[in-house]
């Protein structure tokens, strides 16, 4: 019989131990530690019944998760949150939420751009360097590259595909067009990545998706809303953006620009063999008419 796993001691151990068990929790306990693992300094700042509130679940059930990890009751695991908040920064995406909650006279538009600058902001400050440069080379090198993108993720996904087949060949959206997603994802190989975007509610496509990296040995770069996503599993790399909106629907804004900011890291990766390929598709679109020569510099 196998030894009981320990009480977490820091947040990160925490964390993982959340993640690692998350699909074996029962729907609600889940549901707690998703909510948990997103938006940390609410555990602080916030009481048990507030916070089960947010998370759509019951107070007990906050309670139950906490010794469900070995905690006596939820005041010991919500001491690990205070410790790691005395070391880490304030959530961007939470002062978000504080500042449009906090005025509303200044329309839908003043709020909504106040909230994407936060978002910008979260997931310049989340992403570790290190995690945003192995995801480019990764990439970079990978023998194809496919994007899944699916319903409201779609733009981001576009955006990546279109920019990315300017600096390497054999890159494709996933489930595009003409073709299936099982009949696509039945191609994966050793040596190809994909790239997903995603963010809650999780489209079933994520799963099939998570399945054929896994059946496949390909790479996994995830792009995506929570560090709890269900392709964190098989995912080498994960990159967090916010999806936080004022609105009724959520923001692409950030999930955007680091499918930009991927694209010029991509292009530093591959340096003059990305450059040349620029050079011949833009002297085709100049020759082809898609572009007027009017407007181009001549030096």
């Amino acid at each position: 019989m196998s030894e009981p796993a320990s009480t977490p001691t820091t947040l990160d151990a925490l964390n993982a131990r959340m993640i690692a068990d998350m699909d074996a929790l029962p729907r609600r306990l889940a549901d707690g530690a998703r909510y948990l693992i997103d938006h940390p300094d609410d555990v602080v700042i916030s009481s048990m019944r507030e916070i089960a509130a947010r998370a759509g679940v019951a107070p007990a059930t906050l309670v139950r998760l906490a010794r469900s990890f070995g905690f006596a009751d939820w005041s010991q695991m919500r001491a690990l949150y205070t410790e790691h908040l005395r070391t880490v920064p304030a959530r961007y995406a939470d002062k978000a939420r504080a500042a449009v909650e906090s005025d509303k006279a200044g329309g839908l538009m003043a709020e909504t751009f106040r909230a994407q600058e936060a978002s910008l902001a979260f997931a310049a400050q989340v992403n570790p360097p290190e995690a945003f440069t192995e995801a480019a080379r990764t990439l970079a090198h990978a023998k194809r590259v496919y994007v899944a993108a699916f319903m409201s993720c779609r733009g981001p996904g576009l955006t990546f595909t279109y920019l990315c087949k300017m600096l390497r060949p054999n890159v494709e959206l996933l489930g595009g067009e003409g073709s299936s997603l099982v009949a696509d994802l039945s191609m994966l190989e050793p040596g190809d990545a994909v790239l997903s975007i995603n963010f809650q509610p999780y489209g079933r496509e994520i799963a099939q998706v998570g399945e054929a990296v896994q059946r496949s040995g390909a790479d996994l770069i995830s792009l995506s809303d929570s560090r709890a996503t269900p392709l964190q599993a098989q995912a080498r790399t994960v990159l967090l953006y916010s999806a936080e909106s004022p609105s009724f629907f959520p923001s692409i804004v950030s999930a955007v620009a680091l499918v930009e900011s991927l694209a010029g890291a991509i292009l530093a990766e591959l340096r003059d063999t990305a450059t040349d390929r620029i050079n011949r598709i833009e002297e085709q679109l100049y020759a082809s008419g898609s572009y007027q020569h009017s407007r181009r510099s001549k030096s």
